[in-house]
């Protein structure tokens, strides 16, 4: 019980965090809807860890804990991101590289 309290109330502060950046323009829309969407999802299978169970069982898992469900989630969630964090970061690298070759070339011309 302690541990459900604990989570809505990281999951609360969290959303609130969300909407602030959002609010500030850090994230677009599309973000905000996709995150909003995970802690409310995270939000509800703490508060409702039964339904999680029947979806794990429903799915096949073959213990049926909701919560390995969850963690399943997570974790290809969390590969996921790790994907698209690498790949944004190779084409801001890739980005920098141009920009400064530019540079270098127009001030090349400059002398």
């Amino acid at each position: 019980m302690i541990i459900q309290f604990i989570t809505a109330v990281v999951v609360f502060y969290l959303v609130i965090r969300l909407a602030q950046k959002y609010k500030r323009r850090e994230i677009n829309s599309k973000e905000a809807f996709l995150w909003g969407m995970l802690w409310f999802s995270v939000f509800f299978f703490v508060l409702y860890p039964k339904f999680a169970d029947s979806v794990a069982s429903k799915i096949g898992l073959k213990t049926a804990m909701g919560i390995d469900l969850v963690v399943y989630i997570a974790v290809t969630l969390a590969f996921y991101l790790i994907f698209r964090i690498s790949v944004h970061m190779e084409r801001v690298e890739r980005d920098i590289t141009k920009i400064t070759r530019h540079i270098a070339l127009k001030e090349d011309d400059k002398k």
